[in-house]
């Protein structure tokens, strides 16, 4: 199998995307810390329900936007590391996972070409 490294702007948009959610992820902890940290003897009392609903929603899309980004980044240093020299076997060791999920990462990041960006 053949890499070739991803465009450098693919990595900085993901890195942005990445950055932006997490800062709206503490954001949204931080209120909710804030809220629940309030003396009123119990959380469903400190914290009326509609913002508790409110909060928890930005925070799951903050995390479906983390995971997405997240598993692009991967995706996207697996391809430009195999392509600088990495072995398999040493992709696998710094990413965490076995050799074949390495593998699937690269054809996954090469099946998808420009288009993968856009996820």
């Amino acid at each position: 199998m053949t890499a070739s490294p991803p465009e450098p702007d693919e990595a900085i948009t993901c890195l942005t995307r990445l950055a932006s959610s997490a800062g709206e992820l503490h954001q949204y902890i931080a209120e909710l810390t804030r809220a629940m940290s309030a003396p009123a003897g119990s959380y469903a009392r400190a914290v009326p329900l509609d913002q508790r609903l409110a909060v928890i929603a930005h925070v799951s899309r903050a995390v479906r936007v983390l995971t997405r980004e997240g598993n692009l980044l991967r995706r996207l240093e697996a391809q430009a590391l195999y392509a600088e020299g990495l072995t398999m076997a040493q992709l696998a060791a710094v990413l965490g996972v076995s050799r074949q999920r390495t593998s699937a990462l690269l054809r996954e990041a090469e099946s998808q070409g420009p288009a993968r960006a856009l996820q």
